[in-house]
């Protein structure tokens, strides 16, 4: 008798260890209770797409490299005959920096409170800081360039470079 107990223990622990499938409880793949541990899921089998729309979403300009291709025109006729003489597509089209307008925006700082209560009376913060330009003192510092060898050699004889 005490062999067959222990025969029939050992065969419904067998049995027990043995149909241990590993789903962790959940029989059913499509449950949404159950978590998945592989990326396959069966009710959304565009995850991965969406995973890379997110990112895109997701991207800031700085991120961005901008390629411009210039693709050259073929015409197939040279153009030149049908044009006016000294033709210059470019002509008008030269940078005068006395046209561009510089307008230095002044942003006004708001402290949140008077200063004007913490200063002593009649305080100007300008007082004594009148500009001389003769006070003003500019050194400008030359420095010597070795070259390594006589310049003097590779040019013409009585040469300078501060005449007119």
């Amino acid at each position: 008798m005490r062999n067959s107990v222990l025969l029939l223990g050992t065969v419904l622990t067998s049995f027990f260890l043995l149909s241990f499938s590993g789903t962790g409880g959940c029989p059913n793949i499509l449950d949404s209770d159950c978590p998945t541990t592989n990326s396959y899921d069966p009710r959304n089998p565009f995850k991965e797409g969406l995973l890379m729309d997110e990112e895109v979403r997701n991207l800031s300009l700085e991120d961005i490299d901008l390629i411009e291709i210039e693709e050259e025109i073929v015409l197939n006729f040279d153009p030149a005959p049908y044009l006016p003489l000294h033709f210059n597509a470019y002509a008008g089209m030269g940078l005068d920096l006395d046209e561009i307008v510089i307008e230095e925006l002044e942003e006004e700082i708001v402290l949140g409170f008077d200063p004007a209560q913490y200063l002593p009376l009649g305080f100007n913060a300008y007082t004594g800081m009148e500009l001389d330009l003769n006070d003003i003192v500019v050194e400008e510092l030359e420095e010597e360039v070795h070259l390594g060898f006589d310049v003097m050699n590779y040019l013409p004889k009585g040469f300078d470079a501060y005449a007119k």
